[in-house]
């Protein structure tokens, strides 16, 4: 499945998914753009941090959920995310867990997230993804208003082909696959319908 594909399969899942929402008070759908700022990655024994390497993402993540009780929500997404330097493509599906823990401002929540990226080859990583954070939601109408999230971002990018130099011959030898793990911070502003 292309980028292009899932896109398609994103938007259109949110427009089916709006009117079941607004029917009820307890679903919402939220749809949260991230910016990931890199922090270190470690791939074959070595670790990289923002010295060598400006590593940064951008995410895209399409959620869905509900409100089991006024201190606690549940719910799963779907995303599509671009890491940089280097550079990974990876669509994570995504479990989520939100809970406020002061009833005077239930706005304000902490969360989890934890989801593997499940499309496969060569442009695109498989991997685990899990987020920890913070957020704040403001509505302006039952079914409208802002997220805003600040959090941890821990995540591997499986399978990608590896080689190595040979600077004799001057070429390029595949030695198999290999994972990275990459830790960033992660900062999000999303829209809640």
């Amino acid at each position: 499945m292309n980028t292009k594909k899932i896109a398609i399969l994103i938007i259109g899942t949110l427009f089916l998914l709006v009117p079941i929402v607004k029917a009820q008070s307890k679903f919402h759908v939220i749809l949260d753009y991230h910016y990931n700022l890199g922090l270190s990655e470690k791939y074959w024994g070595k670790t990289f941090n923002r010295k060598e390497n400006k590593m940064h993402g951008n995410s895209l993540h399409f959620t869905a959920l509900y409100d089991i009780t006024q201190r606690i929500s549940a719910g799963a997404g779907i995303g599509a995310d671009r890491y940089e330097e280097p550079g990974y493509n990876t669509f994570p599906v995504y479990g989520t867990f939100r809970y406020r823990p002061l009833p005077k401002f239930l706005v304000g929540y902490v969360f989890t997230d934890l989801g593997y990226g499940i499309i496969k080859n060569d442009n695109v990583a498989q991997g685990w993804m899990w987020n920890v954070g913070v957020g704040y939601t403001k509505m302006f109408r039952k079914h409208f208003g802002l997220n805003f999230q600040l959090g941890y971002n821990l995540k591997e990018f499986g399978g990608i082909p590896s080689y190595e130099v040979d600077f004799v011959n001057g070429e390029f030898n595949y030695v198999g696959k290999k994972s990275s793990i990459r830790h960033s911070v992660s900062f999000g502003i999303g829209l809640v319908f």
